[in-house]
């Protein structure tokens, strides 16, 4: 009876050993598969989309888009009567030298300038000429005073400058004494009641200047000679000019009233 109850033992624990022999194989099958389809589950496919529909659908809707354009009779436009271009005539300019403007005006300024001298010297040459064409001089007691003044002197002188003498000889004389009345008697001389006359010279050009200015025959008062001086510095610039240099010597008269 023992070894019955052995031997059942035995059996059923051999039979237990293979059973969980066999179950642990199935364990490690089962495990397998899920592995393998745990690995397929991961990959995904995934379909490409097509182009073509896109294109279809933007097509369809630029299409949409588009206004209906209204259907429009076109009238034809009225034709005007045409008329007729007259043609001017187009005058050829004709490529003229640049003028300098500057130049032409200076050119016009010295030929103004020219025909004013020529002028002036036609008028005293013939002033000159009548004067000089007659026998006899304007004024005797003149020709005596200018003798007298100039001395020996006064033969040398040209034509023309005896002539500007004896025109102009009282007008010198004229335009002083205005001058001098214009600035008034010398106070000194006013006070201490002195006058007298003093002979002045100096060289007159035809530009209007003057040198040489001096008194060449005193009055007598050093007072009366420096006033004749400032005098004709004054005066002498509304002399008639003469054409030609020309020494001038005539009196200054200082007279008490």
């Amino acid at each position: 009876m023992k070894i019955v109850i052995l031997a059942f033992i035995i059996s059923l624990s051999l039979h237990l050993f293979l059973f969980k022999k066999y179950e642990n194989k199935e364990l490690l099958k089962n495990s397998q598969k899920e592995e393998i389809e745990n690995k397929k589950t991961d990959v995904k496919f995934v379909k490409l989309k097509e182009n073509k529909p896109v294109i279809e659908k933007i097509e369809t809707e630029k299409v949409i888009e588009k206004p209906i354009e209204k259907i429009v009779e076109k009238k034809e436009p009225v034709k005007k009567p045409v008329q007729k271009e007259t043609k001017t005539p187009v005058k050829k300019v004709e490529n003229k030298p640049k003028v300098d403007i500057e130049k032409a005006k200076k050119l016009q300024e010295n030929i103004l300038q020219e025909q004013i001298v020529d002028k002036e010297n036609s008028i005293q040459s013939k002033t000159l000429e009548n004067f000089l064409s007659q026998k006899e001089p304007v004024n005797q007691e003149i020709l005596n005073e200018l003798e007298k003044l100039y001395g020996e002197e006064y033969k040398t002188f040209t034509k023309v400058q005896k002539a500007y003498l004896e025109k102009n000889l009282n007008n010198f004389q004229v335009i002083t004494q205005r001058v001098l009345d214009r600035l008034g008697y010398p106070k000194l001389a006013a006070k201490l009641k002195i006058g007298g006359i003093n002979i002045v010279e100096f060289m007159f050009h035809p530009d209007g200047s003057i040198t040489g200015l001096k008194i060449i025959n005193s009055s007598g008062y050093a007072v009366l000679d420096d006033y004749s001086i400032e005098l004709i510095e004054i005066a002498y610039k509304d002399y008639p000019r003469p054409t030609t240099t020309t020494k001038l010597r005539f009196k200054v008269f200082y007279r008490l009233y």
